[in-house]
């Protein structure tokens, strides 16, 4: 069995249940702790790796559970785990629990046969304490935070998707090898965060400013990424998905047919999508022929960002 960890946050809570769910097959529970292989939500027991995450901090392969640490400690003696250069952490969750994570590492690591290596391990292995269960096991890949760095992009504007909720938005709908566009790419930033993934990424826009913005932000982080001066309402091709986040905000208020003419050209580009919208426009996508399974609204400040998911 595995044992993913996901990051909270209320205002992203929605959109953090449904990465999860992409990229492990499950759902966290309110401590954002989420199990593969238990047969309560998923009988699958393979690894997924987390590496390209927004929001699943980590994934372990768990060794043990308990109710209690005596009992977590009885069950490693009996488990004979040996591994040389190790380490052992300790995640207490929520973090206002009083345990002695001090005292878990050690009374953890004299169970475990081998050397420890504190500042170089081969292995790490992790103690994810609760109020009601504790477990134990080896962590098996952590998210890169890659995402982090393409915050600080040479064209950056205010309305442009945060870099974390971009790759989640990728996330969703799309994995390492599919063949994605980006009807209305605006500075690139789901562009980055796919190409960034391993994903075959295409952008297009109908204003050449945005365009040359997408350029520059991409070659600057080493990306290759085909752009086109298009506009969305004409753009033909065939393509895994669809992601792309619609123009609105201050200067760019909502417009319905534009909005009409545009998914209706969309919807014929691939079986899938994320659309990102200031408003819910699920009945305009069900009216298109869209096969909308789940709208995640993310608020930040005033702003509320509506992602629509289809396939």
């Amino acid at each position: 069995m595995y044992l993913y960890i996901t990051s909270r946050s209320d205002p992203e809570r929605e959109l953090i249940k449904a990465e999860s769910y992409a990229i492990t097959g499950v759902y966290p529970d309110e401590n954002g702790i989420a199990i593969r292989g238990d047969n309560s939500q998923s009988d699958c027991k393979d690894y997924v790796d987390v590496s390209r995450s927004a929001y699943v901090k980590l994934c372990m392969k768990i060794i043990s559970k308990s109710e209690d640490l005596p009992s977590l400690y009885t069950k490693l003696g009996e488990a004979n785990v040996k591994s040389d250069q190790f380490r052992v952490s300790v995640i207490k969750i929520p973090h206002r629990l009083k345990v002695n994570q001090q005292e878990i590492m050690r009374e953890v690591g004299l169970r475990i046969e081998g050397k420890p290596d504190l500042n170089n391990p081969k292995k790490e292995f992790l103690v994810v304490v609760t109020d009601k269960n504790i477990w134990l096991g080896e962590i098996l890949s952590k998210s890169d935070g890659s995402w982090m760095a393409h915050s600080q992009k040479i064209q950056h504007y205010s309305s442009a998707l945060p870099t974390r909720l971009a790759r989640a938005v990728v996330n969703l709908i799309a994995k390492p090898g599919d063949k994605i566009i980006d009807p209305c790419c605006g500075s690139g930033t789901l562009l980055i965060e796919s190409a960034s993934i391993g994903i075959k990424t295409f952008g297009c826009d109908i204003n050449p400013l945005m365009i040359w913005a997408s350029m520059k932000n991409i070659k600057d982080f080493g990306f290759n990424v085909p752009l086109a001066v298009i506009d969305a309402r004409v753009i033909k091709g065939n393509f895994d998905a669809v992601i792309t986040d619609l123009p609105y905000g201050r200067n760019c208020p909502y417009n319905e047919n534009l909005y009409y003419e545009i998914l209706a050209n969309i919807r014929n580009l691939a079986p899938r999508s994320a659309i990102v919208a200031g408003i819910d426009i699920s009945k305009l996508l069900l009216k298109l022929g869209f096969n909308l399974r789940d709208v995640l609204a993310v608020q930040k400040g005033s702003l509320t960002r509506y992602i629509h998911v289809s396939y």
